[in-house]
């Protein structure tokens, strides 16, 4: 019979190490994929950085793409220890003077003395408080309580109208129940009326009387018009305006309303510190995870092409570059806010007109192409 033989130990052939080359060999398509997973893996992750900061411009280019942007006013009070105020873009321009005649308060009562808060009981049993404010009122029983136990009825009251209770120590033997008015004005004064336990009424077993009386705000517009309230926060005086009162005043205060060109600044420099630092990631990625990729030229082409794009509008301001904003040599762009104050001044209508008219303005254009670039399948998506 024939003998069949096959390398081995004695054939002096290096198995193991054949065996391994052979793996080796095997393992390259391996490698390859997971080599193309890997650079998969970081370009999908240079995209999210890319998406992070087209939307974060986006974000800039959209605050200021409506007219009600530029309607930012700030108000001055010509003394800030009588009245502060603010203003919303419902606000016009205007100055006013303001004479503080009262300020609002809320009410107080008293008890008489008693000569503890946790054993003298008051009344006899069954007596009860109702107090009432405006149309509304709440009922608490009093006889046979204690101010402490009368104090925790009435503040745990289910059906409390807006009253507080509180205990005032005058001394080791003195002790008073104080009511006070959650709310200020005259409406919000409390009345107060007692009752034994079959609905007679009796005389006031813990002898109130008021320590401090509820009042309006009042106060007077250019020597002409009048104004009470009763809070001492005003925002239906004059439109769009909240004034908050502090004191009285023997004189009149000035209270300015301007247009808010600082405000306005703002948003500018935060659009045009966006565009910056978008153009930093769109070159960052170039030399990185996207290099030779075209979207980045083609994302940098038509915002840049946006940018500096007339608006096609017959205003003062048509270009970027009129209001103070400029693309500097390195592309990057820089912002004069004296250059945007001036023309706010000059036209305050054709700034806005520059980057909020629908279809036209620079903002409107700006957001509606980021829009479509980082939208359900836009750009981004597709890529």
């Amino acid at each position: 019979m024939p003998t069949i033989s096959a390398p081995g130990i004695g054939s002096g052939l290096d198995i193991n190490g054949i065996v391994d080359q052979l793996m080796a060999v095997e393992q390259i398509p391996l490698q390859r994929l997971q080599f193309k997973a890997g650079d998969y893996l970081a370009q999908i992750s240079a995209y999210g950085q890319l998406r992070s900061a087209m939307a974060t411009f986006q974000d800039a280019a959209a605050a200021l793409k409506s007219f009600d942007d530029f309607d930012a006013f700030s108000a001055n009070s010509g003394d800030d220890s009588i009245f502060t105020v603010t203003a919303d873009n419902t606000a016009a321009l205007g100055s006013y003077d303001i004479l503080v005649a009262s300020l609002a308060g809320s009410q107080k009562q008293g008890s008489a003395s008693f000569v503890d808060a946790g054993t003298t009981t008051v009344g006899n049993a069954g007596d009860r408080m109702t107090i009432t404010i405006g149309t509304e009122a709440f009922t608490v029983d009093i006889g046979g309580k204690t101010l402490s136990e009368i104090q925790t009825a009435i503040n745990e009251a289910t059906d409390n109208v807006g009253v507080t209770a509180g205990i005032i120590q005058e001394s080791d033997t003195s002790f008073h129940l104080v009511l006070s008015s959650d709310n200020t004005g005259l409406a919000n004064a409390m009345t107060l009326s007692f009752a034994d336990s079959v609905g007679t009424a009796i005389t006031d077993p813990l002898g109130f009387a008021e320590i401090q009386p509820a009042a309006d705000a009042q106060i007077t517009i250019d020597n002409a018009y009048t104004i009470t309230r009763s809070s001492n926060t005003i925002s239906d005086a004059i439109q769009g305006v909240t004034i908050d009162l502090l004191n009285t005043s023997p004189d009149e205060v000035s209270l300015d309303i301007t247009r808010d060109a600082g405000a306005i600044s703002s948003s500018v420099q935060k659009f045009v510190g966006s565009y910056n630092e978008l153009l930093s990631s769109l070159n960052s990625l170039k030399q990185g995870n996207l290099s030779g990729d075209g979207t980045l030229r083609l994302v940098e082409r038509q915002v840049r092409s946006v940018l500096g794009s007339s608006a096609n509008l017959a205003g003062t301001y048509a270009y970027a570059s009129e209001v103070g904003i400029t693309f500097e040599k390195d592309g990057t762009l820089s912002f004069d806010s004296a250059e945007l104050t001036d023309a706010l001044e000059n036209d305050l209508t054709s700034v806005a007109d520059l980057f909020a008219n629908d279809n036209q303005g620079l903002a409107f254009r700006l957001d509606s192409l980021l829009e479509g670039m980082l939208g359900d399948d836009g750009l981004i998506d597709a890529r």
